[in-house]
């Protein structure tokens, strides 16, 4: 079985206090992408995993899903696993929750042992606080810490130019650099915003002050991102990738090809839902 997990942009983030769980309370909203890591998963004599250098020991989130389905459905899970990895590290992309995320999904179909939505948004939880929008995919809101998952109605008339500096931002760290008030705003109005006929709302992520005054080179690729025609460019989830909004592939291809000189820029399409689902599981 060959999955694609795909990567998410954030189109709006804002962070405020800290809850009683110790996890700070955000509104967010997220978006399927096309650019995705690749997960193979075949039957075994026993559990097997590999994956590039570095991440293929037991704390990389696919094992983690992994183990945490055998407890589930209390028993053990011979499978094969290969995870090739496109989406960068520590880049605001998702791209281990969406691994963990793809990964369930995979053993699901294999084994044909389907989760609850109860069990599964729980197992879910457990691996991280964005994981549970990879089981939702197209645009939706994230709110509470990230893992209560609303979805919106999907919009996909744009190209995004991701663009890579060469360094990733452990989310800790971009945290620990907030300065955030104890009020969100509320989620009837921060939704509103995205209603068809809004515009998409104006671009906000709480994050881009912080992150920018200690690495300026990311206000700078936002900065030649909308002098080569993005319509907004913002710094996704906690960085580091900066990417811009343009109106057509075309542009997008434009700019792109403009800017790899100095930087690693591709360029990407959100996913609608349905096509989200329908990609994930089936070949070229």
């Amino acid at each position: 079985m060959l999955l694609r997990a795909f990567a998410k942009i954030n189109l709006d983030l804002r962070v405020a206090g800290r809850r009683a769980d110790g996890f700070h309370e955000i509104r967010t909203v997220l978006q399927s992408i096309d650019l995705h890591d690749d997960i193979e998963i075949e039957p075994a004599g026993r559990f097997e995993f590999e994956g590039p250098a570095g991440l293929d020991d037991s704390t990389n989130l696919v094992v983690r899903a992994v183990r945490l389905f055998e407890q589930e459905i209390a028993s053990p899970v011979n499978v094969r696993i290969r995870l090739v990895k496109r989406i960068p590290v520590g880049a605001g992309l998702g791209g281990g929750s969406s691994d963990a995320a793809t990964t369930i999904v995979g053993l699901e179909r294999l084994t044909g042992k389907r989760l609850t939505g109860q069990a599964l948004m729980r197992l879910l939880r457990a691996l991280g606080s964005d994981v549970p929008f990879f089981a939702v995919g197209g645009r939706a809101v994230g709110v509470g810490r990230g893992d209560e998952i609303y979805p919106l109605e999907d919009d996909c008339s744009y190209a995004a130019v991701l663009v890579t500096p060469g360094f990733s931002i452990r989310t800790a760290d971009a945290y620990s650099w907030l300065t955030v008030s104890d009020i969100s705003p509320s989620i009837e109005g921060f939704c509103a915003q995205f209603a068809p006929g809004r515009g998409g709302g104006e671009p906000m992520n709480e994050f881009e002050g912080p992150v920018f005054a200690r690495y300026p080179a990311l206000g700078s690729i936002r900065a030649e991102l909308l002098r080569r025609g993005a319509v907004r460019a913002a710094l996704s989830g906690s960085g580091s990738v900066v990417y811009g909004v343009f109106p057509s592939t075309e542009a997008a291809l434009e700019a792109s090809g403009r800017m790899a000189a100095d930087f690693s820029a591709v360029v990407a399409r959100p996913l609608g839902r349905a096509d989200y689902f329908q990609r994930m599981v089936a070949a070229d």
